[in-house]
């Protein structure tokens, strides 16, 4: 099982500096908890859809304890989101589905030979 975990505010809007390479895929702003929830269907719906685990982390109602890495980056300045895929932060200021997809597709694959 690959864990995914998003860290942001869940009504708020990304800040535009994503590191995926744009928007995101986003063409209307949409808040980081639409962006999860979007996620959430694009996941459901793929072949990997029994493989992966998703979760959402608002960093100002959750409790952050055992996120070290996602809390040090968010207070270093870090747009949000971050995106950790099994524990290691690999994107921020966006959600790309299909970046997403393709790192926990390399994960599943690991975590499954």
């Amino acid at each position: 099982m690959v864990q995914v975990e998003v860290f942001g505010i869940r009504e708020e809007a990304p800040a535009n500096s994503c590191s995926c390479g744009g928007a995101c895929g986003s063409e209307t702003e949409k808040t980081m908890g639409e962006m999860f929830e979007d996620l959430v269907r694009f996941c459901q719906e793929s072949d990997l859809a029994a493989d992966v685990r998703l979760q959402f982390i608002d960093v100002f109602e959750d409790d952050l304890k055992g996120y070290d890495t996602p809390h040090t980056m968010f207070k270093n300045g870090f747009a949000l989101p971050l995106v950790a895929i099994n524990g290691v932060v690999r994107f921020y200021g966006g959600i790309s589905n299909s970046k997403i997809y393709d790192e926990v597709r390399k994960g599943s694959r690991v975590a499954f030979m």
